[in-house]
């Protein structure tokens, strides 16, 4: 990853944050969940520490090797989906590869 993708990265995780909070005072009823974006990039840990959200490795199951985007998100049932799904949608526009990581608590 060059400097100016870690640049382009910062840029559409804070334009998927702001996408996100479209959702941030809907209903949040339904399961609890731990639902989460994820993001499958190429980077260095030095990389990831320059941007202003975590990222945080995924080292085992499907998603080995993609990255859960730590933006956060409120609520446990179903604000918390639509946000994460909020902020997927939002990465893949800006042309990453994304998905999410749904898990029922």
């Amino acid at each position: 990853m060059t400097k100016e993708e870690v640049r382009l990265l910062s840029i559409a995780l804070n334009k998927a944050q702001e996408e996100s909070m479209k959702f941030a005072n809907t209903e949040d009823g339904g399961t609890c969940n731990f639902d989460t974006p994820m993001i499958n990039i190429k980077a260095t840990k030095k990389q990831i520490s320059q941007l202003e959200y975590r990222l945080e490795k995924c080292t085992w199951g499907l998603w080995k090797g993609w990255y859960f985007v730590e933006i956060p998100l409120s609520g446990q049932g179903n604000r918390r989906t639509r946000m994460a799904e909020a902020i997927a949608r939002s990465l893949k526009n800006s042309g990453y590869e994304t998905g999410v990581y749904y898990q029922v608590d």
